[in-house]
């Protein structure tokens, strides 16, 4: 047959494996059966390939790839590509030949089901194979399948990109801007706190139809939790140790400080299915922060706690999994997030991310080549959430001392970082850092910046303390991020009390 110039686009890996997640009663796929075992396959595995065009080869980008013990076999050796209702073998390498049921193809052609195919002589085989029927339409395939393939197939080829849709908004991963200490010096970086989020779901169905029963599973865990907190000391110290820490001024706020965890979602996609998960089994993405009461009643985190899912992609890269929630919110679809918080006292609070008030102004948007939408947040000034609650007698707070802090004042952070001050269930204790503001008053995209503590996952959100002069601790920020072993960004608390 003709041959017709190859080339990878967007639309046949991205635009068609989001086409397969969204659309997938209108879709079919194939079946890769592989006959030889390698490194990344046993024989007699398969693939499932939802998206229009895949690479076979020794390149890490492509779908299908085979190890460096196949030294016949090129870094990109054949592609298979959707044309129509049909789909075709293309000859990529220009060194190693393909065969299609052991007669060599020049270009092109297509395939039936039931071929085998052979990249190079002597080289590992596949069975091309297409299920007829329902069975063999994209939407026999469960929702959670579908994303872990996306990720495999339509993100592979993309990995090593600074981002992973080829979308305008690239430089929104460099938008957060902080200032060295002593100069100034302005440099473009960006850490998230997130807990690294594994794959989404391992099986959306198998979860239980109800939110109810997913609850009293959290309540019971959480009631267990309480039972034990009457173990711990409450009673606050009056000493100040050698290193001039008032362990009674810390004592009064630990009650107020909590752990926050994810303990489920609810997930609508666009064309209106529904699934409740729980997380602690499977892969469903979960994190951990920190949260905290102020004495209006209002319970306050970061922002890329209570909606991890807008801030897909740091400095390490992209989270594909933060990206596809990210990409169902954005496209008629909506991600509920559950969580708890307990804190040293034992006192619980159950919340969900509809709860908090954001501010998403800052936010980068971009489309994909199919007119889909993700958003992008980074951390800056905007990051903060709060609910209001009916609690009082939680934390002071000096949203006026917050803007005019004065260089050189120590400041006082409690959170859990790394889970620490979290380990166990009678052991629920925030853990005390320290922090020196840098600059005077607030940069001017209204973050602090400060040195001397180590802001590590699980700290963000925290409350951070100035002392005043009867010696208590007043909240004046909110723990963002971390750059460096000794810089960290913190939210002042003016923005969100004036």
């Amino acid at each position: 047959m003709a041959a017709q110039t190859y080339k990878r686009t967007v639309s046949g890996s991205v635009g068609a494996g989001m086409k397969s997640l969204f659309a997938g009663d209108e879709r079919r796929f194939y079946t890769l059966e592989h006959k030889v075992s390698s490194k990344y396959h046993k024989a007699g595995e398969s693939q499932q390939i939802i998206v229009d065009q895949i690479e076979l080869g020794r390149d890490p980008s492509c779908q299908v790839r085979f190890d460096e013990s196949f030294n016949t076999v090129s870094r990109k050796h054949a592609a298979i590509v959707k044309d129509g209702d049909n789909w075709k073998l293309v000859q990529l390498s220009q060194t190693n030949s393909t065969y299609l049921n052991g007669h060599k193809i020049a270009n092109e052609w297509y395939l039936q089901n039931g071929d085998e195919i052979q990249l190079s002589t002597n080289g590992p085989k596949l069975g091309f194979i297409v299920s007829q029927g329902e069975k063999g339409m994209v939407k026999s395939i469960g929702f959670t399948a579908r994303l872990n393939l996306f990720r495999q197939q339509a993100l592979r080829p993309y990995k090593r990109a600074v981002t992973a849709i080829s979308c305008v908004f690239v430089v929104a991963v460099l938008a957060l801007s902080y200032f060295l200490y002593a100069n100034s010096v302005e440099t473009n970086v960006i850490r998230g706190k997130l807990n690294t989020a594994q794959n989404l779901v391992d099986s959306l169905e198998e979860v239980s139809n109800s939110i109810l029963a997913d609850n009293e599973r959290l309540n019971r865990k959480i009631r267990d939790l309480s039972g034990r907190m009457d173990q711990i000391s409450t009673s606050p110290s009056t000493t100040v140790d050698a290193s001039g820490i008032n362990n009674a001024a810390i004592e009064k706020c630990l009650p107020h400080v909590f752990f926050i965890y994810t303990v489920g979602f609810e997930i609508t996609q666009p064309d209106g299915s529904f699934a409740r998960v729980a997380c602690g089994s499977g892969d469903v993405p979960n994190w951990i922060g920190t949260g905290f009461l102020l004495s209006d009643g209002r319970f306050v985190t970061a922002r890329h706690v209570a909606e991890a899912w807008y801030f897909w992609q740091d400095a390490s890269g992209t989270n594909e999994m933060l990206m596809l929630l990210n990409a169902i919110a954005n496209n008629g679809g909506k991600v509920v997030a559950h969580f708890a918080a307990v804190s040293s006292s034992g006192k619980q609070i159950t919340f969900t991310s509809e709860q908090f008030v954001c501010d998403r102004s800052n936010d980068s948007s971009g489309t994909l080549e199919d007119g889909r939408l993700l958003t992008l947040a980074s951390l800056n000034a905007n990051d903060y959430a709060y609910f209001k609650t009916s609690e009082r007698g939680g934390l002071r707070f000096d949203a006026a001392k917050s803007r005019n802090l004065d260089r050189g004042t120590r400041l006082t952070v409690l959170g859990f970082p790394l889970g620490l001050g979290a380990n166990a269930e009678d052991d629920i204790n925030p853990v005390y850092g320290n922090a020196i503001a840098s600059l005077q008053g607030l940069s001017r995209d209204g973050v602090i910046l400060t040195t001397d503590t180590n802001y590590e996952q699980g700290n963000s959100g925290g409350p951070v303390f100035y002392t005043d002069e009867n010696g208590n601790l007043v909240v004046i920020g909110i723990v963002s991020a971390g750059a460096g072993r000794s810089t960290g960004f913190v939210v002042p608390i003016s923005v969100i009390c004036q």
